[in-house]
């Protein structure tokens, strides 16, 4: 018999600018709908947790805030603008939310927060309990679209130190990006896999590994977008992982 119970991961992009820019406020928009895909037909959300990165100071501090998990049957509307306000206009595409609260968040050692909605000491967020059925065929056969939003209940804030130190960031194979060390070490804000943008959004790379220093350096896949021409990633440009966030929806069929 096929195992009616499985997870989907959503791991939205926050641009590396609207982190810079400021704090979210409760009630702003924290991601804008990214698409996911479920298999045909009707599936019940039996649970969500959401990971998220600590902020960008020295200690680091933890995101310990709650949200609304916003799904929708299309992207056609944009929910907002992230860090920001949602939109004011209707939708007859929403099909439900989850809460998750304040209260259910845990946070890892490292400031990582690790929230599940409906299962904290205090259970005090909706039961997730929502039947979702998509209404746009998916990429893969046998499955639909879906799409997902979040909305900020609290101040939620990656800004960061994180800033690089590196004169010869574009020289012809600046694959190692050396960070500054005040007070931080970059191993508790960064890891393998991560995608790192520049203040202004401009793309440097994918993280392969970081050395064992506060200050790493940083070693990348390959060499920044910028190599070579100073005017795109510079020193003293503070970095962002633009995935901030990760999602895991658990469903039942």
């Amino acid at each position: 018999m096929k195992d009616r119970y499985f997870s989907v991961e959503v791991t939205p992009t926050i641009a590396a600018s609207k982190q810079h820019a400021a704090a979210f406020s409760g009630g702003d928009v924290l991601f804008d709908w990214v698409e996911f895909e479920i298999p045909k037909g009707t599936s019940r959300l039996i649970g969500a947790t959401m990971i998220t990165r600590p902020k960008g100071n020295a200690t680091p501090s933890g995101n310990k805030f709650g949200s609304f998990l916003i799904f929708s049957k299309t992207n056609t509307l944009s929910y907002g603008t992230v860090n920001g306000s949602p939109t004011k206009n209707p939708s007859n595409d929403y099909l439900g939310f989850l809460e998750l609260a304040e209260e259910d968040n845990f946070t890892q050692g490292s400031g990582t927060q690790i929230g599940m909605a409906g299962r904290g000491s205090n259970n005090d967020s909706i039961q997730p309990n929502l039947l979702l059925t998509g209404s746009q065929t998916g990429s893969n056969v046998g499955y639909d679209k879906l799409y997902m939003a979040a909305q900020a209940l609290g101040a939620f804030d990656f800004r960061s130190i994180n800033v690089i130190n590196d004169a010869d960031i574009n020289s012809t194979t600046p694959t190692a990006i050396v960070m500054a060390g005040s007070s931080m070490d970059v191993r508790e804000h960064f890891t393998v896999g991560d995608v790192l943008h520049a203040e202004d959004d401009t793309l440097l790379g994918t993280v392969a590994s970081i050395d064992a220093a506060a200050t790493g350096p940083i070693n990348l896949t390959s060499a920044t977008s910028g190599a070579g021409d100073a005017t795109t990633v510079a020193n003293g440009d503070t970095i962002y992982s633009i995935n901030p966030i990760r999602v895991i929806l658990h469903f039942e069929k």
